[in-house]
């Protein structure tokens, strides 16, 4: 059984185009793979274009395999019984998502929704278990972006009971900005988020976020668009996520 977004709100398959290809292999975890697995993944996927909120997969719904984001963004999200929704992260060009069912069986922990029109590759579980199987090897290679991705959430966590809000702000644009460690060309000098995103991802009210981001603004260390924030100085930006300016 495969996801509701695989055959209801995503829209037919192809195969990748080198285009696509040349984003695929900027993902830092893609590029350390060996090549053989390399061009098994890309032999064995396809890519799939999300319209804006559509749904790549929804919490509850069984693993279908692994995700690539090749363009746009997709947000994963949840909401508490009393309707109140938050964000867990963003995902752009060229980061991987859907492997924690892949190593529990379990079902999706959030829903995976595009934040803009998106197109995402998908490696079938099917598939995606038979390459493991082949070369049991391969699962270490796995559980690479798996621990990379845990190892992140930790320090997240730290940060939200231990950090200001300036320095979870200054982090969280540097996360984005970097695609969360997953880039492995250098990052471009804008970030595509709204102040209400940043806010749920922060868990910061809009007005503390908004704040936040005018004295960064009057510093000059960042510019705010339109659902965007471009930086302008990267290395003073560093500083405020370490907490020295």
């Amino acid at each position: 059984m495969q996801a509701k977004a695989a055959t209801s709100e995503a829209g037919r398959s192809a195969a990748i185009t080198s285009a696509q290809r040349a984003v695929l292999e900027s993902s830092e975890w893609f590029a350390a793979l060996d090549p053989a697995f390399q061009q098994a993944i890309v032999a064995w996927s396809r890519v799939m274009t999300v319209p804006a909120g559509g749904a790549v997969f929804h919490r509850g719904d069984p693993s279908d395999g692994i995700y690539c984001v090749l363009s746009g963004a997709i947000c994963f999200s949840g909401s508490a019984p009393s309707g109140r929704g938050s964000i867990a992260a963003l995902a752009e060009a060229p980061q991987w998502f859907g492997e924690i069912a892949l190593f529990d069986g379990g079902p999706r922990t959030h829903d995976a929704l595009a934040d803009i029109a998106s197109t995402v590759l998908h490696l079938p579980l099917r598939h995606l278990t038979k390459l493991l199987a082949d070369d049991p090897r391969r699962w270490q290679q796995m559980g690479r972006m798996l621990v990379h991705k845990l190892r992140l959430a930790l320090t997240l966590l730290e940060d939200m009971a231990l950090e200001p809000p300036r320095v979870r702000l200054a982090r969280c644009l540097i996360n984005l900005l970097e695609g969360y460690g997953q880039r492995k060309a250098a990052p471009a000098g804008s970030v595509r988020v709204s102040q209400e995103r940043l806010g749920m991802l922060l868990s910061l009210s809009r007005q503390t976020v908004n704040e936040l981001l005018r004295h960064l603004e009057q510093e000059q260390v960042i510019q705010c668009q339109r659902g965007a924030v471009r930086i302008l100085d990267l290395g003073r930006l560093t500083e405020a996520a370490r907490g020295a300016v």
